[in-house]
């Protein structure tokens, strides 16, 4: 009975959690629609509709100047309708009757709205719960005992020859390292610092002094459990995730960081998928799969967890929604610019069926990626 309650709390919990992930997912097409809307607003576009969801409506409110603002059935995306989008300019107010310049500031307005959001609550993770750096957990012997070897355990790593350590880069250390396999290395570390635990289960460095000292990228000696010794270069070190606070303008400064290492991860990404480096399979996803990993995210890491998907998604619909991919608002822009200098339009229709094609093939794409990642979500409960 016991065993059946608490199966039962499980399910429901989870449950619980896959909804917030919907509404975090809303909340940023919301985000991004919203800039849409007010800028479009603020250049006198005519709107016909807002809305959140596709499908038929559930909810629909009419306002007197004729916009429509509706809730649809599946909530898995949104839009903002303006008059005239797909076919030449008939009334004034009319998307296609505005300046291009006009039409590009409403296009990148969905964009310039994840991107903030982005900056923003990642200054706001990494100023109230930390910025993830690698900890010494353990130092290994040397092969040699001539090596010096200046790094502690406990020791939190900040600088590697004078650059700083990232967190979405694999803490790039071996990148940092790469080019001085033969040269004494120059660490800077935090020490003496106090530790505590946050409800989500994060180490947070408080205090400590930075120290900057030097070692050798040398050959160090490593013991498995059942006592299996292994020899490798590298700094004789094993390192595990902890956070240290920062102050709120280096978290600001350290929010644009992040965002540049979505860009570079994603396009890496995406070129590993062409090369073949990069399996389909876990590495790209649609909407259900992002409501998956957000839910286990909010599951695993507490409001910190989901503070870190919030900035994290908000980053990624930016970067996507701004590639030159047709129904894409990089692709419209695309478009527009071409106007723009040719002072003559591609046909209204031609663009229209480009963007309806690229819609139905997009959408197609991320139900295969859904299916395909079926079993990686499984596992993430």
């Amino acid at each position: 009975m016991l065993l059946m309650a608490a199966t039962v709390q499980s399910v429901f919990r989870t449950i619980g959690y896959i909804l917030l992930a919907l509404v975090t997912l809303m909340i940023m097409i919301l985000i991004h629609e919203t800039g849409h809307y007010a800028v479009g607003k603020a250049l006198k576009f005519k709107i016909n509709e807002f809305s959140i969801g596709f499908g038929p409506a559930i909810l629909k409110v009419k306002r007197k100047n004729g916009e429509l603002f509706s809730i649809r059935c599946i909530p898995l995306g949104g839009f903002c309708a303006f008059a005239g989008e797909d076919k030449d300019a008939v009334e004034e107010g009319d998307f296609n009757s505005q300046a291009p310049w006009k039409r590009i500031l409403v296009l990148l307005a969905g964009v310039t709205f994840n991107f903030v959001t982005a900056i923003i609550v990642m200054t706001i993770v990494f100023a109230s719960y930390g910025y993830v750096l690698p900890k010494v957990t353990d130092v290994n012997a040397p092969v040699e005992s001539s090596t010096v070897v200046n790094l502690l355990q406990g020791d939190v790593i900040y600088q590697i020859n004078g650059k700083n350590v990232y967190t979405l880069a694999g803490f790039n250390i071996s990148s940092l390292l790469e080019k001085d396999k033969d040269n004494e290395v120059e660490v800077t570390v935090i020490r003496g610092y106090t530790k505590s635990t946050s409800p989500s289960g994060f180490v947070i460095t408080k205090g400590g002094e930075k120290v900057t000292i030097k070692t050798a990228y040398a050959d160090y000696k490593s013991v498995a459990e059942d006592g299996t010794e292994t020899v490798y270069k590298g700094l004789g070190i094993m390192t595990a995730s902890c956070s240290y606070r920062i102050g709120f303008f280096r978290a600001l400064g350290y929010s644009f960081v992040f965002f540049a290492q979505v860009v570079v991860f994603l396009f890496q990404t995406i070129g590993g998928l062409f090369t073949g480096l990069v399996s389909i399979k876990g590495a790209v996803g649609g909407p259900i799969t992002t409501i998956g990993v957000l839910s286990s995210g909010i599951a695993n890491g507490g409001f910190r967890g989901f503070l870190y998907l919030l900035g994290l998604m908000s980053a990624n619909l930016a970067i996507m929604n701004i590639l030159p991919l047709p129904a894409l608002d990089g692709s419209r822009v695309v478009f527009t610019l071409i106007e723009w200098i040719f002072r003559k339009p591609v046909p209204r229709k031609v663009e229209a069926i480009i963007h309806t094609v690229g819609l139905v093939v997009l959408f197609g794409m991320t139900i295969v990626f859904d299916i395909l990642n079926l079993g990686m979500l499984s596992s993430l409960f």
